[in-house]
């Protein structure tokens, strides 16, 4: 039975980081007998970044969950049709919620394989998860197991994914059904151009207000840290002033002590100065009362 790219790159995504070349190579060589242009096609399947990786797996192992907020982001789209900006709102804080709970468990599955992931590749993973929720094609993407690169939605266009699928035809994005005929009349050429300025505004201001959280996050946690190295200099600070109030106490010791040996100096001195006169006046006496013999 000939076996597809796609099958091949089903297999060789699915592997750790650290397997994926040898056995790329191995395919490809394994295969160059008999059907040339598939070992071509196989040999130029490029590793994926640990993002896409960590992304892979969790199309693999968390499919329900990635399927879920998928949907999830189908209906933002749809409520944006309709401008409902309370809905918008409301799956707004559920796929946030979805993308941090998918990423915590990607992170759970990466450390499990033996590859945790760092904290700069899970903001990349997480990312790519909003991504995959902005249009149908970065769903497919996402969906299919075969990133090459994560998914990065860029404003408010669509998602970029040139080179970001190993097998762009595995990902393609189902055709919509035909509309019924009991579908509702087109709406004016008016009310579309209306309804694509105001989902164009909304998504703006939703950028803004990310934008504007994402600021705000950054400036609390560079307050925290900031808060911290304040406590650690107080904390060196009282630790300084209690050596110099120890310092300030000994040089008064020293000065009371070096006075007092002053003062004692002083009144040996004094008592030396007795001494030698009283010796002297002895010894004066002393002759003189031998010389009247």
């Amino acid at each position: 039975m000939a076996v597809s790219l796609t099958a091949i790159a089903q297999e060789l995504y699915g592997l750790a980081p650290a397997d994926f070349t040898a056995h790329r190579n191995a395919r490809a060589r394994d295969l160059r007998p008999t059907d040339a242009a598939l070992a071509t096609q196989v040999a130029a399947l490029r590793k994926p970044s640990p993002a896409a990786w960590v992304m892979n797996l969790i199309a693999r192992e968390r499919a329900e969950k990635l399927e879920a907020l998928l949907r999830l982001g189908e209906k933002m789209r749809q409520a944006q049709e309709r401008l409902d900006r309370d809905e918008l709102r409301r799956l707004g804080a559920e796929r946030r919620d979805a993308v941090a709970g998918l990423a915590r468990e990607a992170a759970d599955l990466a450390q499990a394989a033996g590859y945790p992931p760092t904290a700069s590749v899970l903001g990349e993973v997480e990312q790519a998860l909003q991504a995959a929720t902005s249009d149908p094609a970065a769903a497919a993407a996402a969906a299919a197991g075969l990133l090459v690169r994560a998914l990065r939605a860029v404003g408010f266009e669509p998602v970029d994914l040139l080179d970001a699928v190993a097998v762009p035809g595995a990902a393609a994005v189902p055709s919509p059904k035909p509309a019924s005929s009991s579908s509702t009349p087109p709406v004016q050429l008016h009310q579309v151009r209306l309804r694509k300025e105001a989902r164009r505004e909304a998504e703006r201001l939703e950028g803004d207000a990310e934008a504007a959280a994402a600021t705000l996050d950054a400036l609390d946690r560079r307050a925290h840290r900031l808060d911290l190295r304040r406590q650690r200099l107080e904390a060196e600070v009282a630790a300084l002033r209690e050596q110099l109030r120890e310092a300030e106490s000994t040089r008064t010791a020293v000065d009371d002590d070096s006075q007092a040996l002053v003062d004692a100096r002083s009144a040996a001195q004094a008592q030396a100065d007795t001494t030698s006169r009283r010796a002297h006046e002895a010894r004066a006496a002393a002759d003189a009362l031998a010389a009247q013999d």
